[in-house]
């Protein structure tokens, strides 16, 4: 068996397999590289783009802002009089209001001169008022009439901020310009990806804005030394030289320091913001995508090796394959003479189970029939009773009968139509009353289903009330009334009658005889007691009194108690006997709750 699995691959078949294995590493290699630069370049745009909107929101709220508030009265008003310290102090304190409520960084107000009267921070340790900002280009600008913006660092707090300026006018003269200063903290916070760097630049190319502090106020580009000291005597970057850090700078690429001075390649891509040509540089360091190739290698070196396992096994397989269908040849001999064997047993064993069947079916309907004759039984001992019943309206309806004809003959028509009624009244009560033992008599299906106790002890009452009556039994109800339970209407019935017949029979011949019907609950249970003050119990006859064939009347059969027990238990009940001290014995029927029936309204 061994030497017809043996399968081993040639070296033709090796060497083909090693050749696709590095066909494959070379294009996923390349796939690689070219989807994770790919992926790169989209999360530096989305960046890009996110941090470009959150600028240009920033400056838009404060863009009309000192436009609006340079119209205003109240600095007009102390602007064309003479500046009290008290209007002053007031002026200080309307513009620490309107920048609070617009959340600006510093509001402040100058003069003609470039000198700050006013300004929002004026309780601050850098306080702006008396300093002179005639040399900002923004002051330059709004004293000409026009409306300035200015980046710059702020001479005293040396806090980077964008400058909107707008001028103060007086009968179209210039009598002071409004500055307003926005720090634009927004950028620090809008920036999230700690994998990417950024780069914010003026129109000249100088650094500032940077998510590392080291390239701040550094120039990415060559500037012209005319443009460089003009810049520095501007301090609008303080009093930095803004010397150039890149070595090389293209539309896709930057080459920048990092903090040790060694230098480093970045991916970038730009984006020219609309305020004052500023540029926004999104960077990412240029790891040659090492990692995203090595994992591509590796996964597809997994997917190869499982291709060529997933190779080897169908070759196994197909080895495999061929040794079965010698071993199956071989089994299928010994298979179908042990079939013949089983089939064998196999039809004994189904003979057996329909000899089963039959003696089952034949005890049910055995069963059933004894059910059925010791109803008839109980029936043939109220025969008595009934042709009783039965003989009080036939003998009336004999009378009227008689009194009809002669009325008749005398032509009193309408004492025949009386007479006619009254038959026609004691044949419906006759119906009725036959109608009760029908369905008394009729053969149960056996179906248990929601069953009302009241009524079927009602039904049974009923059946025996002839008896009840000729007794002088006193019946007494206590406990519940209505009441659902599991049960088979015909056969709870047949139970009741045949223990409350039992009892009406123990109180033969009894002074003041009593038969009590007795309905309570026990959790789930619903109790049906029914007692009498006759005789008590034996020992030996509460011990066997659920026997077959064991009776204590003298022409009994001693099967109406072991039929009811039997079907009291069919409906997963339970049928129990004792006797009640002072009283008598007492039969307790145990049976399911059950919830009642929906009715159709």
């Amino acid at each position: 068996m061994e030497q017809r699995l043996k399968n081993e691959l040639s070296l033709g078949q090796k060497l083909v397999l090693l050749l696709g294995w590095l066909t494959l590493m070379l294009l996923a290699g390349v796939a690689a590289q070219y989807q994770a630069k790919q992926q790169q370049q989209r999360q530096l745009l989305e960046e890009s783009q996110r941090l470009q909107r959150s600028i240009q929101h920033e400056l838009d709220r404060f863009r009309n802002f000192p436009k609006v508030l340079a119209i205003q009265q109240q600095l007009i008003e102390p602007l064309s009089l003479n500046l009290s310290s008290q209007r002053r102090h007031a002026l200080n304190l309307y513009l620490q209001q309107v920048n609070q409520l617009q959340g600006s960084d510093v509001t402040y107000l100058l003069d003609t001169s470039g000198t700050t009267l006013a300004s929002s921070n004026w309780q601050s340790a850098r306080s702006f008022v008396g300093s002179s900002y005639s040399y900002r280009p923004y002051f330059q600008t709004a004293i000409l009439g026009k409306y300035g913006q200015y980046f710059a660092l702020g001479s005293r707090s040396g806090v980077r901020g964008y400058y909107f300026s707008a001028p103060v006018m007086l009968k179209q003269r210039v009598i002071g310009v409004l500055v307003v200063k926005v720090a634009l903290n927004i950028i620090d916070k809008s920036w999230r990806d700690p994998n990417f760097e950024y780069l914010l630049t003026d129109k000249h190319g100088v650094v500032f804005y940077a998510s590392q502090t080291h390239w701040l106020y550094n120039s990415i580009k060559p500037l012209p030394e005319s443009l460089r000291q003009q810049l520095i005597n501007s301090r609008q970057y303080g009093d930095n030289k803004l010397p150039n850090m890149a070595e090389s700078l293209h539309e896709n690429s930057i080459n920048l320091p990092d903090y040790s001075g060694q230098r480093i390649d970045y991916n970038s891509i730009t984006r020219v913001l609309p305020t004052a040509g500023w540029r926004l540089y999104a960077l990412s360091e240029d790891r040659g995508y090492s990692s995203d190739i090595g994992e591509a290698l590796f996964l597809s070196s997994l997917f190869y090796l499982g291709l060529v396992l997933l190779y080897l096994y169908w070759r196994q397989l197909q080895a495999r394959r061929q040794l079965q269908t010698e071993i199956n040849q071989e089994l299928e001999t010994r298979v179908q003479l042990r079939t013949a064997e089983l089939t064998s047993s196999n039809r004994q064993l189904q003979q057996a189970i329909d000899d089963y069947q039959r003696t089952a079916s034949t005890l049910k309907k055995t069963e059933d029939e004894l059910v059925q004759a010791a109803k008839l039984a109980t029936l043939g001992e109220l025969s008595a009773g009934i042709n009783h019943e039965l003989n009080q309206p036939l003998t009336a309806m004999q009378s009227y009968a008689e009194n009809a004809l002669r009325f008749q003959e005398k032509q009193q028509h309408q004492q025949v139509t009386n007479n006619l009624q009254d038959i026609l009244k004691l044949t419906l009560m006759m119906s009725k009353m036959i109608a009760k033992f029908k369905i008394f008599s009729r053969k149960s299906q056996g179906q248990t289903s929601a069953v009302s106790s009241a009524v079927s002890i009602n039904a049974a009452l009923s059946i025996l009330a002839n008896r009840i009556v000729s007794n002088q039994i006193k019946i007494e109800f206590s406990g519940q009334d209505q009441q659902w339970v599991k049960a088979d209407a015909i056969q709870l019935e047949q139970v009741l009658i045949n223990l409350i017949n039992n009892a009406i029979d123990a109180l033969e011949n009894i002074q003041q005889a009593r038969l009590g019907i007795r309905q309570y609950q026990e959790g789930d249970w619903q109790c049906i007691a029914i007692w009498d003050n006759g005789p008590m119990l034996s020992h030996e006859q509460l011990k066997r009194i659920f026997e077959p064939f064991f009776t204590t009347k003298k022409q009994g059969l001693g099967l109406g108690m072991a039929i009811s027990k039997r079907l009291i238990e069919s409906f997963d009940g339970e049928l129990s006997v004792r006797n009640i001290p002072g009283i008598g014995p007492e039969f307790v029927i145990r049976l399911r709750v059950q919830t009642p029936p929906a009715t159709n309204q």
